[in-house]
């Protein structure tokens, strides 16, 4: 490793980090097809396994999502049998949301190969290993957090486009329909007076 530059430790660094993102996509896409929901409702479940209760607005936050979608989502999770809706212990009339056991089981036996496989990988590194590791996940995971507001920023901007283009279309057929009507009006005129006049 001593002849290896930094440089070229930082394109494996990143290579490496793509493939994992890759491999952990595919995983995630094969767990999703087994409890046959899609990847947004998977990582609705993730969250809810991760911090146990949420609200239906922190959902929206944490998924990108809109409040009307996150609703229709955990509709969907509701019905499935994954989710339930329950009081705010603090505030009866807010409504958290939270796993169902059936969900927190299947979560498990999905993935608890990943679990023991990785705690077998975790006992060859030191505690410094450890650290930085950890500082870089996290510095990671914030640098895409930010460049997905910024894409979620872009997509509000041009949400609009495509209805206005619908719009424009449409006016635009509206206008050419009357122009034709005159059109046909007028030729119709002046082939009436300018039409040889029967003899009386």
């Amino acid at each position: 490793m001593s002849t290896v530059n930094r440089r070229e430790l930082e394109r494996a660094l990143l290579d490496a980090v793509r493939r994992v993102q890759s491999a952990v996509d595919r995983t995630d896409e094969l767990a999703a097809q087994l409890l046959g929901i899609n990847r947004t409702d998977l990582r609705c479940l993730d969250i809810l396994e991760r911090f146990g209760t949420r609200s239906a607005g922190e959902l929206a936050d944490e998924l990108l999502v809109t409040t009307g979608a996150v609703t229709a989502l955990i509709d969907r999770l509701e019905r499935a049998g994954y989710i339930r809706r329950v009081a705010d212990p603090n505030d009866r009339r807010r409504v958290l949301v939270e796993l169902e056991p059936y969900a927190r089981t299947k979560l498990h036996d999905i993935y608890a190969p990943l679990t023991v496989g990785g705690e077998e990988i975790l006992l060859h590194l030191t505690k410094a290993d450890l650290e930085v590791i950890i500082a870089f996940l996290r510095q990671d995971t914030e640098l895409n957090r930010r460049v997905a507001e910024q894409l979620r920023e872009q997509l509000d901007a041009t949400a609009g486009i495509p209805m206005m283009k619908r719009a424009l279309k449409d006016t635009a057929r509206q206008m050419k329909a009357p122009a034709k009507e005159l059109k046909a009006t007028v030729k119709h005129e002046i082939k009436r007076r300018t039409r040889p006049r029967s003899a009386d």
